[in-house]
């Protein structure tokens, strides 16, 4: 007689998100706190608005670059783990790891930041918060955390409310520079401002370019996403045009109230354009703010997880880390997402992991462009529902993209090579003791 297992079925996660949130989520993370502060860090070292104004042109198509590289791999590998699963797929496990952990990491110090932001800008409308920044910041994490694990439908309203709130805020911020406030400094440049160094434009483009990240949100929610052949790329493309429509009108309406002096001199130029608005304008901005860091913090915490979800379902993790609970949460690897989030935005110790991760972001996307072609040429006839225009021209532009920024990270930050070095090594244990097979794709 055969036994019957009474064990209750596996719980997968839920194929119910369209376009509308793939847009939401990648303006959700790619529009946090940097649009707020970069302005005024980039005009100061900048010393030309056409060359502000350029730079984030040039930021959105090198982001352009990377979704026609992106749109592909997650078409053709329509996975939750994003670029781990594209590079496992090309080269194996341990790159893999070294790209998974990396992108993991990326969102749980973005999550641990965003929370800290939010605490550092509530003070301007409540001041008791002033004294409690960490525990505003556990407490928003919370908040997120609680509203996550409840299931996938409420992580998306959340989602897409946030983003088009703070969507809608900054356009009319935007109008209203513009309208409103009358012209009080010239657009031209500064002549007693010093001239533009090598350097100063590597760093201001460093900068902008950790604005725009984010923009491959979408990838993460691949087995989550109904049509991936066509929601994947609409959605990528689209957050990216809205969001770069949106930086160089911000860049445009600060440089046009303020001037480029005017923004230089003002850490948080934002205040200074809303102050013309009277009173109000202090709530105005911290409401604006705490929005536009919590969206930001909502999409680094429904990513993140996704990551070790995957890597358990490879047999890589315990099985604990694909769980799903009826909401179509992965709650085991939420959780273990959480306490390293809390920990991180607790100890403050999410500014070193940022600094050490500069170097090893590199090195992950050099190594998923260079997936791309592999795969053409190990798996020619793999179905790619999205095959990257103007192959291999502009991915390999892209790829000499990610050498040079690779090539720069590493001049400046010796410290940050050791770091990727070290993580790699750490790697190496998760490849040898690999304790099952990987569960069957449906």
């Amino acid at each position: 007689m055969s036994s019957v297992s009474l064990a209750p079925p596996r719980r997968h996660l839920l194929r119910i998100l369209g376009v509308t949130f793939g847009v939401a989520v990648a303006v959700g993370d790619m529009i946090g706190s940097g649009i707020l502060r970069a302005p005024n860090l980039i005009a100061s070292t900048v010393p030309d608005v056409a060359l502000i104004i350029g730079l984030w042109v040039l930021g959105a198509f090198d982001a352009a670059l990377g979704v026609n590289v992106y749109a592909e791999l997650s078409t053709a590998i329509p996975r939750a783990g994003g670029g781990y699963d594209y590079v496992r797929r090309a080269f194996g496990d341990f790159p893999a790891l070294i790209v998974g952990w990396g992108n993991w990491l990326a969102f749980v110090a973005g999550t641990a930041a965003a929370a800290i932001s939010f605490a550092n800008f509530l003070p301007l409308i409540w001041p008791w918060a002033l004294s409690h920044t960490v525990g505003v910041a556990l407490a928003m994490l919370a908040a997120l955390f609680g509203a996550n694990i409840l299931g996938l439908r409420e992580g998306r309203a959340l989602q897409d409310t946030t983003s088009l709130i703070k969507g809608v805020m900054l356009i009319i911020f935007c109008a209203s520079a513009v309208i409103l406030i009358p012209q009080t400094a010239p657009l031209s440049p500064i002549g007693t401002m010093h001239a533009l160094t090598l350097a100063a434009a590597v760093n201001a483009f460093q900068l902008i370019r950790g604005a725009y990240a984010g923009w491959d949100s979408p990838v993460y929610f691949g087995e989550e996403i109904v049509d991936t052949a066509q929601v994947l790329p609409r959605s990528m493309i689209t957050g990216l045009i809205f969001t770069a429509v949106l930086y160089v009108s911000v860049n445009a309406s600060l440089l046009y109230a303020l001037g480029l002096k005017g923004v230089a001199s003002s850490p948080l130029p934002f205040t200074a354009v809303l102050t013309h608005l009277g009173p109000i304008a202090a709530v105005l901005f911290a409401l604006t703010a705490m929005i536009t860091v919590a969206s930001c913090a909502n999409a680094n915490i429904m990513g993140g997880p996704r990551i070790l979800y995957s890597m358990a379902e490879d047999g890589i993790l315990p099985r604990i880390f694909e769980s799903v609970n009826e909401g179509g949460s992965p709650v085991g690897a939420m959780a273990l997402t959480a306490v390293f989030c809390f920990g991180l935005a607790a100890s403050g110790a999410f500014t070193l992991v940022f600094e050490l991760l500069a170097t090893l972001n590199g090195m992950t996307g050099l190594i998923i462009v260079s997936a791309l072609f592999w795969l053409r040429r190990k798996e020619p006839d793999l179905p790619r529902p999205f095959r990257a225009i103007g192959y291999p021209f502009l991915p390999a532009l892209w790829l000499a993209s990610q050498i040079a920024m690779l090539v720069l990270f590493s001049i400046s930050d010796r410290v940050g090579i050791l770091f990727a070095l070290g993580l790699a090594a750490a790697c190496i244990p998760f490849v040898f003791f690999k304790h099952r097979p990987p569960n069957p794709r449906e």
